[in-house]
């Protein structure tokens, strides 16, 4: 099987070798232009497919340059991803480009002059919908494998349509008939190409290979929100769906275990990212971490031997979200990831949350710091009040509990 990086060097060398690439150059690293982009543009607007098709996302790279000049001739509403997904998909209407303007709009260049960007929410309720999607390859294979320029906008494009309530969407790529391979390797989150179109011929693909049905957030590099921002907006839009990966490693110090994310950490991915949440402050103050850390610096954590957990996964606005049976359910999985973990000390953060982890009566009368009794064998519990500004328990009571537990999570070591 031929890899994307072998398809993507054979076909920049056979398009060389042609003369068929052109402006702009290098060809190599982006979605190659080619001798033939406007023929290939002619014949896609044949297929019924596009016809039928009143809103349409097109890439923004040089060779669909006459495929986004066309959708709009054709009267179609075009949509351009923003380059690097640094921001909003831009929407141009035809209705909204004067008479003689086409091919400016088209451009890359002047395009925002003719359209808005649009938010996520906003493109989730568009009418009409995007109902087609034509992208660039570098590759492509007659069986609808593709690859771009090996950064996954494009997949990632799709994906996020998906995660929008989008149906799957007939995908098609206009490409030199040198840019054709005879395997490609593919990946599950691959985008799948149904028509492969070259100036001289449509090729139907058939793939029945699954489909992108979301955003796999735990593939996604790092810094991915901080450096695609629709992808932040995305979760924000979507944040009821999503989860807060734990912050995990056997035999820490302590193990934070708060009720289960909100809004704001759901949004974020990363824990108690709530703007005047005090975990983080608390931790650096009671000498945990050497500075007052960020919520996204959460996966830092085990350098400290600290880790952080939820009793439920699943994100709410609040308690009242949550019903007593789902926090038992939940407790049992706990005590068996403590008991895989086996952390010195389990830290519950709030008293449902304790109770819930010991198996306790909804209404137990417990008190904050070191628990008599141990759940899970061999491992202490320390209940602290939730580090939510909305605390009824002073900051000065929670900073002593803190400071507490840490001399506790370092004396119970071996």
């Amino acid at each position: 099987m031929t890899s994307k990086d072998q398809a993507r060097r054979r076909v920049y060398a056979e398009l060389r070798r042609l003369g068929a690439a052109r402006f702009p150059f290098p060809i190599e690293g982006r979605i190659p232009n080619f001798r033939g982009a406007e023929a290939a543009a002619r014949r896609l607007r044949q297929l019924d497919v596009y016809r039928r098709a009143r809103g349409v996302k097109v890439n923004p790279d040089a060779p669909q340059l006459p495929v986004r000049r066309a959708a709009l001739a054709d009267g179609k509403t075009l949509y351009i991803p923003t380059p690097r997904l640094r921001g909003a998909f831009l929407r141009i209407r035809p209705q909204d480009v004067p008479p003689g303007e086409l091919a400016r709009a088209a451009s890359l260049s002047h395009a925002a002059r003719y359209g808005r960007p649009v938010t996520l929410a906003e493109l989730a309720r568009e009418r009409p919908p995007i109902d087609l999607i034509v992208t660039g390859s570098v590759a492509v294979t007659r069986g609808g494998d593709r690859a771009g320029k090996g950064e996954g906008y494009g997949d990632l494009e799709y994906a996020i349509l998906r995660e929008l309530g989008y149906p799957h969407i007939p995908v098609a790529t206009t490409v030199h008939p040198a840019q054709i391979v005879e395997d490609l390797e593919a990946g599950d989150h691959d985008l799948v190409v149904d028509y492969v179109v070259t100036p001289d011929e449509v090729i139907v693909t058939g793939s029945r290979r699954p489909r992108p049905e979301g955003i796999d957030w735990d593939r996604l590099p790092a810094r991915a929100l901080e450096e695609m921002p629709v992808l932040a907006e995305l979760r924000a839009l979507t944040w009821q769906r999503q989860s807060v990966p734990d912050v995990l490693a056997p035999g820490l110090a302590v193990v934070f275990v708060g009720l289960n994310p909100g809004r704001h950490s759901a949004a974020a991915g990363h824990h108690f990212a709530g703007p005047a949440n005090h975990f983080w402050r608390l931790l650096a103050e009671a000498g945990f971490t050497p500075r007052q850390l960020a919520p996204s610096d959460d996966r830092l954590l085990p350098r400290w031997g600290i880790g952080i957990t939820n009793l439920v996964s699943r994100p709410t606005r609040g308690e009242a979200d949550l019903d007593w049976d789902e926090m038992l359910a939940a407790a049992r999985d706990l005590r068996r990831k403590m008991a895989d973990y086996r952390p010195r000390v389990v830290a519950l953060l709030g008293k449902q949350v304790y109770r819930a982890y010991a198996g306790l009566a909804r209404s137990a009368p417990v008190a904050w710091g070191l628990q008599p009794r141990q759940t899970v064998a061999g491992i202490l519990e320390f209940l602290a009040p939730n580090p939510s500004p909305r605390s009824t328990v002073p900051y000065e009571e929670r900073l002593r509990l803190f400071r507490d537990l840490r001399r506790l999570g370092l004396e119970a070591g071996p």
